[in-house]
């Protein structure tokens, strides 16, 4: 990236001192067909416009018919956007067509997009084009020859006229003869006539797409609903297996983490400790599915997967609050996943007015990327790797990607500059999906199964491929999502990594995992309904993984004995970053406190939002959940965040005037082993064992200062391995 913005700046000052070439009087006014210059040439009438601008055969030489300008006024608000495609992948030579006067704008900022680069560079059109064509050179970029290239030409922070005449692409070498070539204008290629003035861009707005209502389609097969003492039969375990439970507050700590991603307050700990109902896991397994805290923590969660993977466009920085806020609305509200699913698929419209745009238009309407993450997040399919070749391991053909690819081939997306929840979906009339370097346009087809007829609209494109990805006979939808939620709540799913359902992947107990997604089809996506089965199940509170033996009932029980261990017991887990802020939060009110966010200024045009306590602990604690639990590390960031962060520091201060948790508990409480039990109570979620007690005691007689040992207790306690732990 260094090396593009040094051409990119290289390219703007040969830009800015271009020679002034005089060109003959009968062809100043005169216009060049596009068609007879070499390489890729794209007229302003192929450019898709933002705002009223005029057009003008004032002063030539221009392409085509006519230029256009935005008559110096509504700065900021106008644009212009090409959009193309290239055959071949490769470095090449941006120009800029325009016409130049004294009346012409300094610094038009232009802004090419490709792939996962962007760069920026800005021309000076007081100063004559340095062909004499009309075209100066602005930049050296790669493009992919696999995604969309937009070149997008501002008016922001200009004065004077912006002028836009159309763009070219050459190579090196074709830059190099064309500097040549046209050091006046040849004979042959001033055929244009020129158009009457006229305002355009300023077109009549349609009426903004709508996007399809959801409406379930029954499955044609029957799916059965599954029970946790099924689910435990078939995990190898029943009621008379020998199975050791976690006691009590144990489970209480665990199940509370794993549903609402903190641990329990102090009241739920002691009204918990207080209950002896003999139905108090399931009551609390049941409280904790109506807390609103349950789908603000899965909606953080499926926030994360998809979004540790999508990269920021230029100048925008994403923002995911409103999306997670939406979907802890679909979790709380009982909507089933195929419907959030499906919602988010066909959006359209600004993310600002329905978040469930955030997976479409943060992806910036990109289709092959879309496709991907489609595939992989909600399918649990890996087709990315089809996208530039034949896939390496597994009979999967590069059309298996683009068929799907050509879905989102019509998606049109804005990208809103410095603020994301302006970005806008909507669709294109037009345009067809290719494979790289192919002619033939791929039609719209799901794997190697059902496709459409080309010319499919957008909207009835996606609506499509949406409800064969939620439909309960799609082999793929319940598995990939019950996979996640086995594989939080148990430490391993049956898939592993967990985004990996494909042909080449080897599943642990394929029966179990079969029931449970056809559990969650027969329930009609009910997400609750697949936490209740997993953790009232004895597997899941079991404290150790046991080894069953075969019996003369199951004689081949012992064969995947193995197998059948792995989910007997949950692992112990890592917090994610959201689960170690809200325990943070719950243990000793840490405040969630935000900057001021910045001005903006000549200097700095695109200030970076201020980040919030939330935002800290998420960048130190933070991973993508789709990652396998040997690549999720603790690292030094996290052990100086916790040890050092001047936030947590003042929510352990001890003195009276601090009024922090800690101080109010020693000014209320006398007794130290009081003070002791409430603390690990807060931190842990347990009393202490007889030994950390009489350690913690002896700390505090020993220091002579009451406030600081208690200090030193809470903040040992909040950087314990067992604090950011689940187990």
């Amino acid at each position: 990236m260094n090396d593009l913005k040094a051409r990119v700046l290289k390219a703007t000052v040969l830009a800015t001192i271009a020679l002034m070439t005089v060109l003959p009087a009968e062809l100043a006014a005169q216009g060049i067909a596009p068609d007879k210059l070499s390489g890729l040439v794209i007229d302003d009438t192929k450019a898709e416009l933002v705002g009223e601008w005029l057009t003008s055969t004032s002063i030539g030489p221009y392409l085509g018919e006519s230029y256009i300008h935005d008559q110096a006024n509504g700065k900021g608000e106008k644009s212009v956007k090409f959009t193309f495609r290239v055959m071949k992948p490769g470095e090449y030579q941006l120009l800029i067509a325009y016409s130049s006067t004294g009346n012409r704008a300094a610094k038009v900022p232009i802004t090419v997009s490709s792939g996962d680069q962007s760069g920026t560079a800005f021309l000076n059109q007081k100063k004559r084009p340095e062909l004499a064509t009309g075209f100066t050179p602005v930049g050296a970029f790669v493009l992919a020859a696999d995604s969309e290239t937009t070149v997008l030409i501002e008016t922001k922070g200009t004065t004077d006229h912006v002028i836009v005449d159309g763009i070219r692409l050459l190579t090196d070498s074709e830059l190099k003869i064309a500097r040549t070539a046209e050091k006046t204008i040849p004979k042959g290629i001033a055929t244009v006539k020129p158009a009457p003035k006229k305002k355009v861009g300023a077109k009549k707005e349609l009426p903004p797409p709508v996007a399809p209502t959801f409406a379930r389609k029954p499955p044609e097969k029957n799916f059965a609903p599954l029970t946790s003492s099924e689910f435990d039969r078939l995990l190898g375990l029943d009621e008379s297996s020998e199975l050791k439970l976690v006691n009590d507050v144990r489970f209480f700590r665990r199940v509370s983490l794993d549903l609402v991603g903190r641990q329990p307050t102090l009241d739920e700990y002691r009204a918990f400790v207080k209950d002896n109902s003999p139905d108090r896991r399931e009551e609390t397994v049941e409280r904790l599915l109506t807390s609103e805290d349950f789908g603000r923590n899965w909606g953080n969660y499926w926030s994360d997967l998809i979004a540790m993977r999508t990269p920021e466009p230029q100048l925008t920085f994403l923002n995911y609050e409103p999306f997670r806020g939406w979907l802890a609305e679909q979790f709380n509200k009982g909507a089933g996943w195929d419907e959030s699913v499906f919602r988010m698929v066909t959006a359209v419209g600004k993310v600002s007015d329905g978040a469930e745009g955030t997976f479409v238009g943060f992806h910036q309407g990109a289709s092959n990327r879309i496709a991907g993450e489609l595939s992989r997040v909600f399918l649990g399919v890996r087709i990315a790797c089809a996208e530039c070749h034949d896939h390496p391991f597994v009979d999967m053909p590069q059309e298996t990607f683009h068929g799907m690819a050509a879905f989102f081939t019509r998606v049109k997306v804005d990208v809103a500059q410095n603020n994301s929840d302006n970005i806008k979906i909507t669709s294109a009339e037009k345009g067809e999906h290719k494979m790289p370097g192919a002619k033939e346009e791929m039609k719209p087809t799901i794997y190697r199964g059902d496709s459409l007829e080309l010319g499919i609209s957008d909207l009835k494109r996606r609506e499509q491929l949406a409800y064969w990805v939620v439909n309960g006979d799609n082999p793929f939808f319940a598995r990939a999502f019950v996979n996640h939620i086995q594989a939080r709540l148990m430490g391993r799913g049956f898939f592993d990594p967990v985004d990996d359902l494909g042909e080449e992947a080897e599943p642990l107990l394929a029966e179990a995992h079969e029931a449970l997604a056809a559990h969650f089809v027969a329930s009609d996506f009910d997400t609750r309904s697949v936490f209740r089965t997993i953790v009232n199940s004895r597997a899941y509170q079991a404290v150790e993984r046991a080894t069953p033996a075969a019996t003369p009932e199951s004689p081949d029980l012992a064969k995947d004995a193995p197998q059948r261990a792995a989910f007997t017991g949950a692992r112990p887990k890592k917090l994610r970053g959201d689960e170690v802020f809200d325990s943070l939060v719950t243990a000793v009110s840490l405040p969630n406190t935000k900057e001021t966010i910045a001005k903006k200024t000549e200097a700095v045009r695109f200030p970076i939002p201020p980040k919030s306590t939330r935002d800290l602990v998420n960048e130190a604690f933070g991973y993508d959940p789709a990652f396998r639990d040997a690549l999720i590390n603790r690292t030094m960031d996290q052990a100086m965040f916790l040890i050092n962060n001047d936030q947590i520091l003042k929510q352990v201060d001890a003195n009276a005037d601090s009024e922090t948790v800690l101080a109010k508990l020693l000014k209320d409480e006398p007794d130290n082993q009081v003070v002791t039990d409430v603390l690990y109570a807060r931190v842990l979620t347990r009393q202490p064992t007889v030994r950390e007690r009489a350690i913690v005691l002896k700390h505090v007689d020993g220091l002579n200062d009451r406030e600081r040992a208690f200090e030193d207790v809470l903040w040992s306690l909040l950087n314990s391995a067992e604090f950011t732990t689940r187990h």
